[in-house]
């Protein structure tokens, strides 16, 4: 039933209700102006959330619960939108949404950009990849007083020209100032001896060469580094005196295996040696929690859950008891961007933009502080430092 009624839904009760399957019509992929149904009048706020359903391309009555699976990052993302709508209408305003599929096709995104019921909302949540974030910014009229927010997509903001773009995700860049600037706060250069292991391949150099420029910006050039392609002889280059501050750009697990262990081993025999990792591996599965630990090993993260708190427990909670599932990284991600987004236009109405820079969220997974560059908009600065503690990632506060 979910995904027969998510291709078009708008709801404007308190409850945000999604309408029923009947009412459903999903308009054909075409070079024309998509017809979507028109925003109503009687409500307080209008977002519409695109998302890759991809329900061109199941067939209900048949499909594998591997084909269904495609579909779980939209259903589990708008669910956790659905319910900040729903806390937030409890307290008396209304919301209508639109949830759309794009296909994970171009020319429907094209579509969508185009029509004039989308256009109409004040706030329009993805589409959620790089690819289909240019060409609906491409398509779209821009507007000042609507934003487009990127949702998921971790790109640098520069590459989509668009002034009115928000992007939630923290960039490379950004996770290489902050680890650059937590080495420039906690570490003195004279105590310690930084090694960057860098193999030059293309995914590696752009988390190294931020690295680079901001360890050497921040501290003026007192911070030294000794960067190395692999490492062959690595022993060579790690002082015996000081706080080795060794540096991993990869997330290749071949790579990496070989090269933690023998950090591991050094460490016997009195070496001092802190990690600090790549930020996918907050993902990897194949890192060992002891050797992390003994390593100290440190990571940049735009995601991070504490289900310890009172606020992750009971979004828990309900969202088990809604939809019967447990919440997933979506589901979190769906949940502080709904609430975020409908919160300014609670808070502001359709002056919302130029407000967007004065208010800091506290989410369940990130915080959200953004600051607004004249060219390719509004960009998250919140990012954390996560270190391994009893056999797992911990946040640093």
């Amino acid at each position: 039933m979910i995904l027969c009624f998510l291709t078009v839904i708008s709801a404007c009760s308190k409850r945000i209700v999604p309408a029923r399957p009947a009412d459903i019509e999903v308009p054909p992929v075409s070079q024309k102006s998509e017809k979507v149904s028109p925003v109503k009048k009687d409500i307080d706020h209008s977002i519409a959330l695109l998302l890759p359903f991809e329900l061109n391309t199941i067939d209900l009555e048949t499909a594998t619960a591997q084909e269904i699976s495609k579909t779980d990052l939209a259903v589990d993302f708008y669910q956790g939108f659905k319910l900040a709508l729903d806390s937030l209408s409890s307290e008396g305003h209304n919301y209508n949404l639109q949830v759309l599929d794009t296909q994970n096709q171009e020319a429907r995104v094209v579509n969508l950009a185009s029509a004039p019921s989308v256009k109409e909302n004040e706030i329009i949540v993805g589409p959620i990849f790089p690819d289909a974030i240019s060409t609906f910014s491409e398509f779209f009229e821009n507007n000042p007083s609507k934003l487009i927010v990127s949702p998921l997509a971790a790109s640098m903001p520069a590459q989509f020209k668009n002034s009115n773009l928000v992007t939630i995700n923290n960039n490379v860049d950004q996770h290489g100032w902050k680890v650059a600037d937590y080495i420039n706060r906690n570490y003195k250069p004279e105590t310690v001896n930084i090694v960057l292991l860098n193999t030059r391949k293309t995914d590696d150099e752009k988390f190294a060469a931020p690295l680079r420029k901001y360890i050497s910006e921040l501290s003026q050039g007192k911070f030294k580094i000794i960067e190395r392609p692999n490492a062959i002889g690595l022993q060579t280059y790690l002082s015996t005196s000081k706080n080795n501050l060794v540096i991993l750009t990869s997330s290749d697990r071949m790579l990496l295996i070989p090269i933690i262990d023998k950090l591991y081993q050094l460490i016997a025999v009195n070496y001092k040696i802190e990690l600090f990792g790549h930020p996918n591996w907050v993902k990897a599965t194949f890192l060992e929690g002891t050797k992390m630990q003994a390593l100290k090993t440190k990571v940049s993260s735009s995601y991070f859950v504490n289900y310890k708190t009172s606020e992750v427990k009971h979004f828990v909670a309900r969202y088990r008891d809604e939809f019967g599932f447990e919440p997933s990284e979506f589901s979190f991600k769906g949940f502080d961007i709904g609430y975020f987004t409908g919160s300014l236009l609670k808070k502001y109405g359709k002056d919302y933009a130029n407000h967007i820079t004065d208010e800091t969220y506290n989410g369940l997974h990130n915080d959200f502080r953004f600051t607004k560059d004249p060219s390719s908009g509004y960009s998250n600065t919140q990012i954390m430092m996560l270190v391994y503690r009893a056999l797992e990632l911990q946040l640093i506060k």
